[in-house]
């Protein structure tokens, strides 16, 4: 099956901003959780939880900044 782009957004809204807040959030808490179970008892949960989050905080990041750039070019080219 062929992926097909991401429509370009039209405007930006509440919710993109709190996607990219909460991807914000995500990677702190995912090192936050690395951190925690480095240091007091090595599990594989607590380890594939932290990189989890960290790793989901970023694609959420890119997904977010790759938007915003398709917004702006979108937002020049019109009249």
């Amino acid at each position: 099956m062929r992926r097909r782009p991401a429509p370009v957004p039209e405007r930006l809204t509440a919710a993109d901003v709190l996607r990219a807040l909460m991807g914000l959030v995500m990677i702190p808490l995912g090192v936050t959780i690395l951190v925690r179970t480095l240091s007091i008892a090595v599990t594989v949960p607590g380890v594939l939880v932290g990189c989890a989050f960290v790793g989901f905080g970023v694609h959420r990041l890119w997904v977010a900044w790759v938007g915003y750039h398709l917004y702006r070019r979108n937002k020049g080219s019109t009249p």
